[in-house]
């Protein structure tokens, strides 16, 4: 879900600064209610969609088909699937949608892309590795992964969960 948002201001080149602008003040306006995002009048969806309108350049689809890879999961069988090429901003934009949907959390009907109901990618595989070239693995838990924060503990247990490496 964010790695899939951060990849793809990266991969079209859009102003990460305005990006992180707009995270905070979803946050903020998230804040503003009595459940914050869990608040009926709180649509994240529809903040997702207006900001990506707004921030992605008009060609983002261009630069992100081949470099960008968003991880989603099938809604009729669970499957994993990893897109990287789009035909316009658009349908970029409705693979990041869905890549960010939690069910309940973000509604009860997922959004589809190309006429076929996806969800967040870490339901199925929260760290896919990609053909297109080397992939960087970054987790906000201490494991395996590229990036990660280090435990200082000795502990050699390990727990997989949607193929993330919790140490």
């Amino acid at each position: 879900s964010a790695g899939a948002l951060t990849a793809s201001v990266l991969a079209s080149q859009s102003c990460i600064a305005k990006c992180c602008e707009d995270v905070i003040e979803v946050a903020k306006e998230a804040r503003r209610r009595n459940l914050g995002p869990l608040h009926p009048s709180f649509n994240l969806v529809k903040v997702l969609k207006s900001g990506l309108n707004r921030d992605l350049p008009s060609d983002a689809h261009l630069q992100a088909s081949g470099r960008l890879c968003v991880s989603l999961t099938r809604v009729s069988d669970g499957q994993n699937v990893l897109v990287s090429q789009f035909s316009s901003k658009d349908e970029l934009m409705q693979a990041l949608v869905c890549s960010c949907f939690i069910p309940i959390y973000c509604g009860l009907i997922p959004p589809s892309f190309k006429g076929v109901r996806y969800v967040d990618g870490g339901i199925s595989d929260n760290l896919p590795q990609s053909e297109l070239k080397n992939t960087i693995t970054i987790s906000p838990f201490s494991g395996e992964s590229d990036i990660c924060p280090r435990d200082g503990s000795s502990s050699f247990h390990e727990l997989r969960f949607t193929n993330t490496s919790i140490q």
